[in-house]
């Protein structure tokens, strides 16, 4: 596999076409999830404050009041909207993924690389990437539930060591995961076929080619922190006109502070946006140049054309 190839025509790909730029920030939005639970037990004039600090007593005596006056509905259609604000953002990224990886492919084999033409395909491929890759988050949840069931008995047996050995065993598993998610939503944008095959392909790529799989992954994570720590450095110079004013403990210092780092994260933020969108084009970019690349190297040679026979 040419490693030098692939960088090198990604970067092409994601500049001559900056429209894949948006279907980048709309990827972005499925890197994330929330999850949220909860247990409720609440009676009125129960809970002894007694050993509290008045201050929150006094919380907590407006908090009870608050749920009397029926506040715990507004608590429940609080977490009801986040939900569903989670829900509709890890759709719009899920979205952008599709169309990026769409993208990448007409690019790469010549075609125009259109918005209109991108977002239309990528809706009609919405309702199958979004059952893969919610098969995809499915299957780790499913081991960690289970790692949490053993993790008690291993930790007893081997007086902690194994327990240890299985944390450090899951870096480099996650790791492998997200490759294997990467793949996967390559080879049903690429294949379109169904959700199997797509996990099937992608199983039997990761099982065949895991050498240039894992090096590529560490050459986009090594590159990926090297980004982030660039990108940290201004979020920090940001951050310290609040950090500055939080320390010298004055109230009106303080407002300047918040207001000033406020006003330039505004600023910011457009170019981090754009920012976000050229990392995620890129990295989505490289990953369907290394399946194009090695799928091509595992499909069988085409016999050569036989020679038309002279006619006499």
């Amino acid at each position: 596999m040419n490693f030098g190839s692939v960088l090198r025509n990604s970067w092409d790909i994601i500049w001559k076409n900056k429209v894949l730029w948006i279907f980048g920030i709309l990827a972005s939005c499925s890197g994330g999830g929330a999850n949220f639970g909860s247990g409720f037990n609440y009676q009125t004039g129960t809970r002894d404050t007694s050993n509290f600090s008045p201050e929150f007593e006094r919380f907590w005596r407006g908090f009870q009041q608050f749920l009397d006056q029926g506040g715990w509905a507004i608590i429940v259609a609080i977490a009801c909207a986040a939900i569903l604000i989670g829900l509709l953002i890890w759709v719009v990224g899920i979205f952008g993924k599709v169309g990026l990886i769409k993208g990448i492919l007409k690019a790469e084999s010549g075609g125009a690389v259109r918005f209109g033409a991108l977002a239309y395909e990528s809706w009609g491929m919405l309702g199958s990437a979004l059952g893969l890759n919610l098969v995809l988050i499915l299957i780790p949840l499913a081991g960690v539930i289970i790692l949490a069931i053993l993790a008690i008995p291993i930790g007893i047996l081997t007086l902690g060591i194994g327990l240890i050995c299985l944390i450090c065993l899951l870096v480099p598993l996650a790791l492998a995961y997200g490759v294997y998610t990467q793949l996967a939503n390559i080879a049903l944008v690429r294949e379109q076929r169904g959700v199997g095959a797509a996990l099937l392909g992608a199983w039997e790529l990761m099982r065949t080619q895991l050498g240039p799989l894992a090096a590529m992954a560490v050459v986009l994570t090594l590159g990926g922190l090297l980004v982030s720590v660039v990108l940290l450095l201004p979020l920090v110079a940001i951050a310290l006109p609040a950090i500055l004013s939080f320390v010298r403990n004055e109230p009106e210092a303080l407002g300047r502070g918040l207001l000033t780092s406020g006003v330039l994260f505004l600023v910011a933020l457009p170019f981090y946006l754009v920012a976000s969108g050229m990392i995620q084009s890129y990295i989505h970019s490289a990953w369907t140049l290394t399946y194009l690349q090695l799928t091509e190297a595992l499909s069988p040679a085409k016999p050569p054309a036989r020679a038309k026979a002279k006619k006499k």
